[in-house]
């Protein structure tokens, strides 16, 4: 957990079944920790219900959108999915519903 991500803020609405955590509190991922399948693409599944997750990395986005009908190498239909494409190669699907904020590498530690 990341307490010095004051941009990051929780939208109630989208987290009334969600655990709670203090305000002062923000989920973080880097983006160098996650394992990409054979064609750069990560999926992430918002299980628990989070409004608001941040992403750190000093790799900046390239594109952003919402994909069209597409399955991964993996074998995940993300069709429908909002994605961010990264300048290493990566691009990541994620849920409607969830709002991924990209932050510097170095305001995460």
């Amino acid at each position: 957990m990341d307490k010095e991500l004051a941009d990051v803020l929780v939208d109630r609405r989208d987290v009334e079944d969600a655990p709670q955590f203090p305000a002062d509190e923000r989920m973080v991922l880097r983006l160098q920790d996650l394992v990409e399948d054979a064609n750069g693409e990560v999926v992430l599944f918002n299980d628990s219900h989070l409004a608001r997750l941040a992403l750190a990395t000093d790799v900046a986005p390239v594109e952003r959108g919402e994909a069209g009908p597409h399955v991964t190498a993996a074998g995940e239909d993300v069709s429908g999915f909002h994605f961010i494409a990264f300048g290493n190669g990566l691009k990541l699907f994620f849920q409607e519903g969830l709002d991924l904020v990209v932050t510097p590498e170095h305001a995460s530690v």
